[in-house]
């Protein structure tokens, strides 16, 4: 650090040349290493130091694991319940976007399959609704649930059905066609791992203007009146990808 030219000795020169050198490697450096970490997705929002480890927690009131991360306004929680060999369900109180939610899925995904007992036998994510239990939660899968269905002939965006009689069905297929989910494919090919929507359940159809995102919608041409699906109980099947076996 140069001191104030008011405070500090006279120096030569050279020494001053030196000094500037020297800061600018350290800038430059600086630079380096957070160019290097963009492309990882590994900062957050927030500084490192406003993100607690990964905490665990036996409940026994539910016979699970719980693995849980906060960071600056979000929480990220996975329960492992030992009841349930297999089968984790993923819990979030967070209104950022589910890109900027990575880097705690990364930590409670790492910890899980570091620890965890039985985390060799995972095979089913439980994702709960798409909308968010939070008000404030993100809408993205909604959105681009409701958005790939208006643009599916499958779907009868007048009658708000899927015209093979089988919404639960539709959706499942649906969010795979569409690619509703690559926050979370990205998650687990982190850990050589393959997911696809396995189950919905209990799909929700109502006219688009009902919806908090009706003004994304509206730009790819959907009328107040079409009545599309936005919300289900959502399950992931999760297996080892090919090449890590």
């Amino acid at each position: 650090m140069i001191a104030s030219p008011r405070t500090s000795h006279p120096r030569t020169a050279h020494g001053i040349l030196s000094l500037i050198l020297t800061g600018c490697l350290v800038l430059m450096g600086l630079i380096c290493a957070r160019t290097g970490n963009a492309g990882t997705n590994s900062t957050f929002p927030d500084s490192t130091e406003n993100r607690s480890p990964v905490v665990i927690d036996k409940n026994t009131e539910w016979n699970a694991t719980i693995y849980r991360i906060s960071g600056g306004d979000c929480t990220i929680e996975w329960s492992a319940r030992n009841s349930e060999i297999g089968v984790v369900k993923h819990w979030s109180a967070c209104a950022r976007p589910l890109a900027e939610q990575q880097p705690l899925w990364i930590q409670v995904a790492a910890e899980f399959f570091s620890r965890d007992p039985h985390a060799g036998s995972l095979r089913t994510l439980f994702w709960g609704r798409l909308e968010p239990d939070n008000a404030t939660g993100p809408h993205e899968l909604s959105f681009r649930m409701a958005l790939a269905a208006y643009q599916s002939p499958g779907w009868d965006k007048n009658r708000g059905r899927a015209r093979n009689g089988d919404n639960n069905g539709f959706v499942k297929d649906l969010a795979n066609r569409a690619m509703i989910y690559p926050e979370l494919k990205a998650l687990f090919t982190r850990f050589h791992r393959s997911v696809y929507f396995s189950c919905a359940e209990k799909v929700l159809v109502v006219r688009a203007s009902k919806l908090p995102f009706y003004d994304q919608l509206k730009r790819h041409g959907v009328k107040a009146t079409d009545k599309l699906p936005f919300d289900c109980m959502a399950w992931f099947a999760v297996s080892e990808s090919a090449e890590s076996r």
